[in-house]
């Protein structure tokens, strides 16, 4: 079997057409995938509007991240030459241990962590738990942040099995970060996205 390091002049070829591949299959899920989740998130919360101004749009960008973030993490793992130029066995460990982190902690963005605040609905659902079915709604509530919990739990398990630290939830500010180390990660590679990441710009609620 060849060696991922080898120089060859096909390589080049090679590469390209596996990450075209990757990155048609990958990029479009995380699209579909974001912008079942945006609407989904909003359909929970019953706002229609708010599924087209706010729902979609957030739910189209996690989804472009989280699609990069599959196609750099898959590219490394599979590509015979994930890099073009040879580069030490040790150098693409450390790449591929970048692309699991990002990966990872994308994978523990939830919608309500970086959908803006809504002051309005939060003092209608207020008003809403005071009256006879508050009850209810707090049962529900219960159980959505029990299955919150239970996801960010599967989330975080690490190779080793060993739930990683969750504390804190991530913010729009941990979601930029990513996206300029999705950015780099991309530029180490070699590798041209066909999308431009600075233009992932979630609003700050």
């Amino acid at each position: 079997m060849d060696s991922l390091w080898d120089e060859n002049a096909d390589n080049s070829s090679v590469t390209d057409v596996e990450w075209s591949r990757i990155s048609d299959e990958y990029t479009n899920s995380g699209y579909r995938d974001g912008i079942t989740a945006g609407k989904e998130a909003s359909s929970q919360e019953g706002f229609d509007a708010g599924y087209a101004t706010v729902g979609v749009p957030l739910g189209h960008q996690l989804g472009l991240l989280r699609g990069v973030s599959s196609v750099l993490l898959s590219f490394l793992k599979d590509s015979s030459d994930p890099s073009p130029s040879p580069s030490p066995q040790s150098q693409r460990q450390a790449l591929l241990v970048e692309a699991q982190d990002i990966a990872s902690q994308l994978a523990r963005v939830r919608f309500s962590d970086i959908v803006p605040r809504d002051l309005e609905a939060e003092q209608h659902a207020r008003e809403h738990l005071e009256k006879e079915d508050g009850a209810d709604e707090n049962e529900e509530t219960a159980r959505r942040r029990e299955m919150e919990g239970i996801e960010d739990m599967l989330a975080n398990l690490g190779a080793s099995g060993k739930a990683k630290d969750t504390s804190g939830r991530p913010t729009v500010d941990d979601v930029h970060a990513l996206r300029d180390r999705l950015a780099v990660l991309a530029e180490r590679l070699g590798l041209s996205l066909g999308i431009d990441l600075k233009a992932i710009a979630l609003p700050h609620g």
